[in-house]
């Protein structure tokens, strides 16, 4: 079995509610990031919802959402990930599946819930994340990872990865194991995340130089400091730094370039470093530069921000190429 990306992500089932600020700020959620809570505790959170909101429910985890999009654009991907055995394990992997993902892990815990994600859109499409990571932080290792690996093109990953130690390892594990031929490209995920778990960050760095790194502004400053644009080449042979509504920044072959983002009304940012992500890794498999292939994820960002919801449908996808031929 070959696959072009071989995603290692959180399974997580997405609930989206729309909220005002004050609503974020009463429950105890860091504002506009990323904060781990217990089941029930989230469960409480949604009962405080006002107007009892009917959730948005999307099957997400931000490494699922990149290879969402680049399994639409026409890349074979796989993802590992871990699942409970419950209702939405069963769904999460049949979402997988419609989506052209194969699951590559045929372990599921019988006494551990699937991951849930709390979502919260406020009116400047900030989002706010209340995340239990339940089974998603419980990877089982196993061997046939690094076979999986050694099959593919580009390996993929993401910081929250970092957050448990069982996905840690099992992520080290094949990360050692597999050839340096392979591509490894990683999403840093959040700013917290960075600053909380820097030491797992600074082992995988001295490991092996990332070949692909995707962040935010906020989340370069929290790796490397405000001097991002020249300490990230230190680290990363390609990177892209998203700033917003504002330029991003890109360094290939160690040169650096900006492009602008595209002026579009943004209604929830939920998804776009992860649809930049898969649709660049999309267009890197095509043989494209990373500078090129970062211009398409920018348009892709732009496209998501205008949905409520962190995916486009197979139909929005399968444009994206022809919209942004036109779009130049």
């Amino acid at each position: 079995m070959k696959f072009d990306i071989l995603g290692i992500g959180n399974a997580l089932v997405d609930e989206t509610f729309y909220v005002e600020r004050d609503f974020v700020d009463s429950v105890g959620l860091n504002f506009n990031s990323f904060k781990p809570f217990s089941y029930k505790e989230q469960e409480k959170i949604i009962s405080s919802i006002p107007e009892k909101q009917s959730p948005e429910i999307m099957c997400g985890g931000s490494t699922t959402n990149s290879l969402a999009a680049a399994s639409n654009l026409g890349s074979k991907c796989g993802l590992i990930c871990q699942l409970g055995d419950d209702e939405r394990g069963v769904v999460y992997e049949k979402n997988l599946k419609d989506n052209g993902i194969e699951p590559l892990n045929n372990f599921h815990h019988k006494d551990i819930k699937t991951g849930r994600c709390l979502v919260f859109i406020t009116p400047n499409s900030e989002r706010t994340m209340g995340t239990f990571l339940g089974a998603s932080e419980r990877l089982i290792d196993d061997s046939k990872f690094i076979a999986y690996a050694n099959n593919s093109k580009i390996i993929f990953s993401e910081g929250y990865q970092f957050t448990s130690d069982e996905n840690y390892l099992a992520f080290l594990n094949i990360l050692k194991g597999c050839s340096t031929d392979i591509k490894f490209a990683l999403s840093l995920s959040d700013p917290g995340v960075v600053n909380a778990f820097r030491k797992r960050f600074e082992e995988v760095i001295n490991i092996r130089n990332i070949d692909y790194l995707f962040c935010n502004q906020e989340e370069a400053i929290a790796l490397t400091g405000s001097n991002f644009a020249e300490d990230l080449q230190k680290v990363a042979k390609n990177y892209v730094v998203t700033n917003g509504s504002n330029n991003s920044i890109i360094q290939e072959n160690n040169s650096l370039h900006e492009i602008g983002a595209y002026k579009v009304e943004a209604i929830d940012s939920n998804g776009a470093g992860d649809i930049f992500a898969g649709a660049a890794l999309y267009k890197v498999i095509k043989g494209d530069s990373f500078f090129e292939a970062c211009k398409f994820g920018n348009y892709a960002s732009s496209i998501i921000v205008q949905e409520k919801s962190p995916r486009l449908t197979k139909e929005g996808y399968k444009s994206l190429a022809d919209n942004y031929k036109k779009s130049l």
